[in-house]
């Protein structure tokens, strides 16, 4: 699978035509998250695909896991 970059799909992600469109369609992707692999959204699209894609998860979790690494 071969994923967009952040500023393209920023770009081109509310068009039918784009590049990415069909295989968006085709998984499931969220809508209005960028198609770019996880670790490279910026923090608030990637909460939007952790909670569509990580059932259970939310936005505490993530804080949760910063406080425990600061001690």
């Amino acid at each position: 699978m071969r994923f967009c970059n952040l500023k393209e799909c920023e770009s081109h992600i509310h068009t039918l035509e784009s590049p990415c469109a069909n295989t968006r369609m085709e998984i499931g992707w969220t809508l209005g998250v960028p198609f770019v692999h996880p670790h490279d959204l910026p923090n608030k699209a990637k909460i939007g695909f952790l909670e569509a894609y990580e059932p259970g998860w939310t936005a505490t979790h993530d804080m949760e896991a910063e406080e425990a690494k600061i001690f």
